[in-house]
């Protein structure tokens, strides 16, 4: 069960563990007599759970669903939101030409054609239709949710314009109306106010509100990250958050400069409060994977191990002074797993 004494994926030296230790002995190779009482320093409990061990590296916060803002329509950008701004739903994304266009609805079918009455039936009919329903533009009831566009579809549709400011048309043009899954957060901009655009031209980044990590994994270690996998983040704030991995690519990226190696991405859900404890994009993160687990083991601190002369190791319990040698098993998070003649509560001396 003796193992190199690993910790964080790099190998730790037990030399001697405790500060100034002597060697366990009994002089001629028998079992060492106990050792009289040490000044009691430093003291830790046994304790019994579970042991892992992590392999840690670099990761970049970002926010899931990082997509190009592009322009729908030509003039001039006369406001663009500052980055980190959210944008819920029936709220524009930024102004052309004093007005304000692209506005965000709920869905995830791109809007790939205009809307207007008279159009064949489809599911992004549905989709719009939903999204009005939810805006309140169908105070009546007359709308039905369905693939087709009806008198009450655009009815609602005029509704929705006139709140807005908007021509009272009944039809909504693809540069009108932007679809993602949910509220939306403004990125970096790429252009600045009083610049000209065109239609498709890049404005800035816009992702989801949720907190997310990427790693790139080189592809030798893919077998380290699996979907559903549970891994710590250490997070700029100094805070640890909890994470799951939601992706792990299939196809291997080139490396990015000369001599490196290729990587997959993986991508990681961020979980609990602490994920939402920092708002910075594009900051590194510590990401630790699980390498080996011993469940529902006895630990003691690792510098509470003692050498014995002629190889093993034991600790010594408080107050009795008693040497008890133990067999070690994995390390991790300062911990040692450990068996022998120890139960769950024995103080142990360590050092300091």
């Amino acid at each position: 069960m003796s193992r190199a004494l690993v910790a964080g994926g790099g190998a730790v030296t037990v030399a001697l563990v405790v500060a100034g230790v002597v060697a366990l002995t009994g002089g001629d190779g028998a079992p060492p007599a106990a050792a009289a009482p040490a000044a009691v320093g430093e003291t830790a409990s046994v304790e019994r759970g579970d042991l892992v061990e992590r392999d840690s590296l670099d990761g970049t916060l970002g926010y899931a669903g990082d997509a190009v803002l592009a322009a729908g329509a030509p003039g001039t950008l006369t406001r663009l939101r500052d980055p980190g701004a959210v944008v819920r739903r029936g709220e524009s994304l930024y102004s052309v030409d004093g007005r304000a266009a692209a506005w965000l609805l709920h869905g995830r079918l791109p809007a790939w054609r205009d809307f207007t009455p008279g159009m064949e039936d489809g599911a992004d009919v549905r989709q719009l239709e939903r999204n009005l329903r939810a805006l309140g533009a169908d105070p009546d009831g007359d709308l039905t949710v369905d693939d087709e566009w009806d008198w009450a579809t655009t009815a609602a549709v005029e509704r929705f314009q006139e709140e807005r400011g908007l021509d009272e048309t009944g039809s909504l043009t693809r540069g009108q109306v932007l679809f993602r899954p949910g509220p939306s957060r403004i990125g970096a901009a790429s252009l600045a106010v009083g610049q000209e655009v065109r239609p498709g031209q890049q404005i800035g980044r816009i992702s989801a509100t949720r907190r997310e990590v990427t790693v790139d994994l080189d592809a030798t270690r893919q077998s380290l990250a699996r979907a559903g996998d549970k891994v710590t983040v250490e997070l700029p704030t100094g805070r640890t958050a909890r994470g799951r991995v939601t992706d792990v690519g299939k196809v291997a990226e080139p490396p990015s400069e000369e001599g490196g190696d290729a990587t997959i991405p993986v991508t990681i859900a961020l979980r609990g409060k602490a994920a939402r404890g920092s708002g910075l994009d594009q900051a590194p993160v510590d990401v630790g994977f699980e390498v080996e687990r011993a469940e529902d083991v006895l630990t003691v601190p690792i510098k509470a191990l003692l050498a014995r002369q002629g190889g093993g190791f034991a600790v010594q319990l408080a107050g009795s002074g008693r040497i008890v040698p133990v067999e070690p098993g994995l390390y991790a998070d300062d911990l040692v797993e450990v068996e022998g003649e120890l139960e769950v509560g024995d103080t142990v001396v360590t050092a300091r």
